[in-house]
Formats: C-alpha cells, structure tokens, sequence
C-alpha cells in the first residue's frame, strides 16, 4: 500500500517521507526572528535530518526559507522548488550543494522525483514575488501546503481544480500585523476545511512560537482552538494534531501515528 510519513517540526516545516524519497517544506532552522528568542527549537536538528531530495518552500520569507540551513542539508542530487524569484535567490544566497531549482509560478505543476507540485495563488502579505501554495500528489495520495497563506477566494478555486484532496496542512496562528491578517487563524482554517473538503487537516505555523510585539503583531491562534472549532463545525474533515517530531502515516485508508522523532 502506498503511504506518505509526516512529521511537524516547527512553523510550517514538515517532512513527507515516501519510500520513493523525502521532502521538506518551508525549511526553517533559526533560532530568533525579528530579533525575538524562538521558543519552539526544530524538532529534528539539521544534523539529524534524513537525505532531503526535494525542497519545497511558499515563499521567500525568512521564517519559510532558510538559505543557511538549505546549504548544510543540501547535496549534489537536491532539488529545490518554489514561488517565482526562488532561482535567484538560491543562487545568491545559498552556498551549498543543490541539483537544480525550479520556480512554479501559480497554476503551473513540476515533478520532482515522486512529488508532483501544484502550484495554486496564495495571499499573505506580498510583496512581489507573490506567495504559492502547493497541491502536492504523491505516493497515490493528494496533500494540500498552505504554507503561510490568509483567507482568500483562492481556496475555491483551488476545491475545483483540484478535488480529492486528503490532508490539508494548514497554517492558524491567525497573525495579525498592525491589526490586518496575513495568516489564517483557527476560524478561518475551518472554513478552508469547508472549501477543500480534506480527509485529514493538519494545523501547523501556530502561534506561540515567539514573542508578539503589539501592535506590530500578535499570534493567538493555537491548535487546541482550531480542533474545537473544527469539531464543533460538524464536517467530514477529522483534525490531526502531530506533535513536533512525531511522524503520522497517512494512506487512503486512514492515518497512523508513528513514534516520535
């Protein structure tokens, strides 16, 4: 049986592990942001990461796209895919070993290796290059990567074109810059689950993981909001909490949690 393994480590850094080889979203390895202490360390040091064959990042943020941790887990065969700019900012800030690197614009696909990549629109915060948000087939299943997207008509779109969407990994720590939403928050990550209509959501960028300065920003969404609510909207959607490190195999029958990292 087909299966894909999924591990949170922080923010919106996962691992998807299929026998056909490993992917890692959104890389994030820094120990401060803005500044401020994180509190939540990666749940896999880079040390002990598997062999990542594929890159996948939403945008070029410094809490999605860490070029310095992308360098020390990088070998010759890695390939690395992203929004459009992602080429040039690899090759200057990058100093590692990488294969090839592949912008996806918005509604265009690449295959790499087992994972074919959907590239869909994304709203956050801009500006240019504009955010992606990824529709991911693999190992016979389909994952949507929210990445660090907000609410948007995108979603809908994004339900027709591609239906049968089995775990959504949805960011909700509900960001809130100078009073206007970049992030979904718990509430908003519901009604995507309404839209997309996934087997399985997985809440991932929860807030807490370091200081808010209002009122430049603040983060309340947590995952425990985002279960309540979901349960309590009464959808087909079942809410998959992981903890960090933990792997989750997910196949068309169900999802299974593994030992923790």
């Amino acid at each position: 049986m087909s299966w894909v393994d999924i591990t949170w480590l922080r923010t919106s850094c996962l691992l998807l592990r299929t026998p056909e080889g490993t992917a890692i979203t959104d890389p994030w390895f820094g120990r401060t942001m803005r500044g401020l202490p994180v509190f939540r360390k990666p749940a896999i040091p880079l040390e002990k990461l598997p062999k990542i064959d594929v890159v996948i990042g939403s945008h070029l943020h410094r809490d999605h796209f860490d070029p310095r941790a992308i360098a020390r887990f990088g070998h010759p065969n890695m390939l690395i895919a992203g929004c459009p700019g992602t080429e040039d900012f690899v090759r200057q800030h990058v100093q590692g070993p990488y294969a090839a690197v592949h912008d996806v614009p918005q509604w265009t696909s690449r295959t790499l290796g087992p994972f074919t990549l959907h590239a869909t629109p994304a709203d956050h915060t801009g500006p240019p290059p504009p955010e992606v948000n990824y529709v991911i087939d693999v190992a016979g299943l389909r994952i949507f990567f929210g990445g660090d997207a907000r609410m948007s008509p995108h979603y809908a779109e994004t339900a027709a074109r591609f239906p049968g969407i089995d775990v959504a990994l949805l960011p909700i720590g509900g960001t809130l810059i100078f009073g206007t939403r970049t992030t979904l928050s718990p509430a908003d990550a519901v009604q995507v689950c309404s839209i997309l209509k996934p087997r399985f959501a997985v809440p991932i960028h929860e807030g807490g993981e370091w200081l808010p300065v209002p009122p430049a920003s603040w983060h309340p969404g947590r995952t425990i909001h985002f279960e309540q609510q979901l349960v309590a909207a009464g959808g087909a959607t079942t809410p998959a909490r992981l903890r960090p490190g933990e792997w989750a195999r997910f196949t068309k029958d169900g999802m299974t949690r593994l030992e923790a990292a």
